[in-house]
């Protein structure tokens, strides 16, 4: 980022709303909220390594007045950024115009959720003990991981592993007696699925 970019910024928005006062900063961004309401809050963040700035807040979705507010907070924030943007020469100032449009989207809790979950993935033999595998389910659920191994098995069956392993947190290999016995050929395609994915990733 351009040297003072990020601290200028965050300097500029932090009294820009009397309302809701900054109350957290990052490395690239900051929080600002009401303590009273903490309903009523908007982010601001940059993303990297893109030199994008994005600025969120939220309202319940049938609050039209709720919607006008946060139209009426997101332009002051542009103007306080636009003259942030002026300081650098070079940069593309998109959206920050003064007709530039704000986007409204529904926001999904539980899927929101979801997707903040680590995703555990795992390679074991079919006639494993149930028991060890309910402990292990069990285990990653406690930990607030989503388990995606289950799937049918169908001719396209590794394809569908291999997508889940490739976007998994963690990767499992269940090294059980089941598996040391009945090392087939679709546990070594799994094996070396992994060992790709650890060295690229090196993880």
């Amino acid at each position: 980022f351009p040297p003072g970019l990020v601290e200028m910024t965050m300097a500029a928005l932090q009294d820009v709303d009397e309302e809701l006062p900054l109350q957290t900063f990052y490395r690239f961004g900051g929080v600002l909220f009401d303590q009273v309401d903490e309903r009523r809050k908007a982010l601001f963040y940059f993303e990297y390594p893109d030199l994008v700035l994005q600025v969120h807040g939220r309202c319940d979705e049938d609050d039209v007045e709720g919607r006008q507010e946060l139209v009426e907070r997101l332009g002051r924030m542009k103007e306080r950024v636009r003259a942030v943007a002026q300081v650098f020469t070079g940069l593309a100032r998109r959206g920050l115009e003064p007709k530039a449009q704000v986007e409204f989207v529904a926001y999904d809790a539980e899927a929101a959720a979801a997707a903040a979950r680590p995703k555990v993935h795992a390679s074991f033999a079919t006639r494993m003990n149930s028991a060890t595998m309910q402990s292990v389910t069990h285990e990653v659920y406690a930990a607030g991981c989503e388990w995606t191994t289950d799937h049918t098995q169908t001719e396209a069956w590794f394809e569908e592993w291999s997508r889940k392993a490739e976007e998994a947190g963690f990767l499992l290999v269940l090294f059980t007696p089941e598996y040391k016995n009945r090392y087939s050929e679709a546990l070594e395609r799994e094996a070396d699925k992994i060992r790709q994915i650890h060295e690229r990733n090196g993880t």
